[in-house]
């Protein structure tokens, strides 16, 4: 490609989108992924493409506003409020102006009338993390809402005890501050668009078109609040990561080990200004592998370099703004899972099926609808990939790929525990990765993040990152208390940011390390760092390997062999930290610490529970866990 450069400087949208549509060619590089580019042109076109404003009324007459209010961990709040929002502006005489609960400070609730509100619950009955900060805005004020009719819709996962928590939780705060409360909270258990639209559909047939006392205005204060928000914002964000470099990938575990194989990475932070405390998350946007990429694209029988909207909520790749359209290629190497299907994808198939046998199939899994209580459909999409599906149903393969890619779910970022302490190191950010490999249908498949480190970045390659901020998994702030960390696995790695925290503020307080893997030739993650440490005695180290014995040895085993240790650390103030598996781990360390409390204190199973509550809610006993 030659070098010659045309700037389209100062021209509109519409100008703009038609140069670029001129000088873009089919031919896109597969060695960039399908990355954006202009090949078989001796042009460089460079488009300075005008970013989208927010909340310009949708026509020139006046409307009612209404504020959609989302809080969101991962994304699925977004998109319910999305969607909440089209529908919205399909009624006459309304105007929804969507705003993400980070933003909250740009919000004049005295200038508002009607707020519907969706949120999610974080972990173990938490708000999301952005929204953190909303939630203790309310918590610590008291505000005149009477002015305001609310209604919520709460996201959760009744496979932790707290489900719909943060739900509950901004119910109870709005009608603290005396807000009306116009429909009873609605509770949905994991990603159910049956129950999501049924929401919707209610609260827009049948709640907003009955409500009185709702005034049209002609402009909104929300217009100038926004552009300012934006330039205030941090340099790299959720919504604008952070293009790192892999610096360092160190296998963890014995080479040549075939499952649990874990890594450790290191990545740079460069001038990204990106700031976290022992605890936080580092949110990685792997791509999806290019092989499962390719063979989507052949049964679809597309050219990789086929053009395809740019999703509007698809973070920003680079300094400018993404291009209106990207290719195929890049689209599903980027943007959707091609794992993780949702019920529409069922749907949209069989309204587009033309042969007579695939359409019956597809109408007998959606014969129950498309709910969770559909655990037919369910099973088949937990089973089944993207690949899978358009091999099955070649006829359902849509003309309109627009409106097939559109029923994908969102590619979310994955989160993994911060393995470092930037008072140990500013300039990197390090992370524990356990590969994830599975065989489903005779295939190998693969995690979309942990293989896109492990397998598919070389040293020197870049991934975008972003903070995700943990408030409840901390240090205590006074360096001379005591800490029990536990954490088999890859749960290790908030321990060894916390050891390195530690060791770099001179901290006084013990730390008990209580680490479990199944071999301690095979799997056992810093082995010589955590020997160097106990053997330096800056950590008591305890160990359990499950399989080097007849009898499983797990870490709850050695907390109960340890027992009056435990008891005399929690009773001298210490803090608790647990990180790992939730489903069995994190229940049976419970249950050790229960048995603990019991034995060493003289009380009875329910005052050991309520003493465990109370530490957590002193911040005392803190988990970070996942299913």
């Amino acid at each position: 490609m030659k070098t010659k450069t045309l700037a389209l400087l100062g021209a509109g949208t519409t100008l703009s989108f038609l140069l670029y549509k001129f000088f873009s060619k089919e031919a896109v590089s597969t060695e960039q992924g399908g990355a954006f580019a202009f090949n078989e042109s001796d042009v460089t076109v460079v488009i300075k493409k005008e970013i989208k404003e927010r909340f310009i009324q949708p026509t020139n007459v006046a409307n009612v506003p209404i504020l959609v209010l989302y809080g969101t961990e991962y994304g699925l709040s977004a998109e319910v409020a999305k969607k909440l929002e089209e529908e919205i502006n399909k009624l006459t005489g309304m105007w929804a102006r969507v705003v993400d609960m980070e933003e909250y400070e740009m919000i004049e609730f005295d200038k508002e009338q009607l707020v519907l509100i969706i949120t999610s619950t974080y972990g173990d009955g938490v708000p999301p993390t952005t929204a953190r900060p909303f939630f203790d805005y309310l918590d610590a004020n008291e505000f005149d809402f009477s002015h305001i009719q609310f209604c919520v819709l709460a996201l959760g996962d009744r496979s932790y005890p707290y489900f719909c928590q943060a739900g509950k939780m901004m119910e109870k705060y709005f009608e603290k501050c005396k807000a009306q409360k116009i429909r009873d909270r609605y509770e949905v258990d994991q990603e159910d668009w049956t129950l999501f639209d049924k929401w919707i559909e209610t609260v827009c047939s049948n709640v907003i078109p009955t409500l009185k006392g709702l005034e049209t205005r002609s402009d909104d204060y929300l217009y100038e609040k926004a552009k300012a928000f934006a330039g205030n914002q941090g340099k790299h964000h959720k919504k604008k990561p952070y293009q790192s470099k892999l610096l360092v990938k160190r296998l963890l575990t014995q080479q040549g080990l075939k499952d649990k194989v874990g890594y450790h990475f290191e990545f740079e932070l460069g001038d990204s200004e990106l700031k976290f405390i022992p605890g936080d998350a580092l949110g990685i946007l792997a791509d999806n592998p290019a092989s499962e990429v390719a063979e989507i694209i052949s049964l679809f029988k597309k050219s990789a370099s086929f053009k395809i909207n740019t999703p509007g909520w698809h973070y920003q790749e680079g300094e400018q703004a993404n291009p209106s359209q990207i290719t195929l290629e890049h689209i599903l190497t980027k943007c959707y899972d091609i794992h993780n299907l949702k019920p529409e994808l069922i749907s949209h198939l069989k309204d587009n099926c033309k042969n007579a046998g695939e359409k019956e199939k597809l109408e007998a899994l959606l014969s129950a609808g498309t709910g969770k209580a559909n655990t037919v459909l369910t099973k088949f999409l937990e089973e089944h990939h993207l690949v899978d599906v358009l091999k099955m149903f070649p006829s359902a393969r849509a003309q309109n790929l627009d409106d097939t890619i559109s029923q994908l779910a969102k590619l979310l970022p994955r989160y993994y525990s911060i393995a470092s302490s930037m008072r140990k190191d500013d300039k990197t950010v390090a992370l524990c990765v356990a590969v994830v490999k599975y065989n489903l249908h005779g295939t190998e498949r693969v995690g979309i993040a942990s293989t896109h480190m492990a397998e598919r970045m070389k040293i020197g390659d870049k991934v975008s990152i972003y903070v995700n901020n943990n408030p409840d998994f901390r240090l205590p702030e006074d360096p001379s208390t005591p800490i029990l960390m536990i954490g088999p696995g890859t749960g290790i790695a908030p321990f060894v940011a916390f050891i390195q925290e530690r060791l770099s503020l001179e901290a006084t307080g013990e730390n008990h390390l209580f680490f479990g893997c199944r071999r301690s030739d095979e799997d056992f993650l810093y082995k010589q760092e955590l020997e160097n440490w106990a053997n330096d005695g800056h950590i008591k180290l305890y160990t359990a390997f499950s399989r080097e014995t007849s009898e499983k040895v797990y870490v709850q085993n050695r907390l109960l062999e340890n027992s009056q240790q435990i008891c005399d650390l929690i009773q001298a103030g210490g803090h608790i930290y647990v990180c790992g598996d939730a489903k069995y781990m994190a229940v049976d360390v419970h249950a050790a610490l229960a048995t603990i409390l019991t034995k060493h204190m003289s009380i009875d199973q329910a005052e050991a529970e309520n003493l465990l509550h109370q530490l957590e809610k002193q911040k005392r006993y803190q988990k970070d866990t996942w299913f």
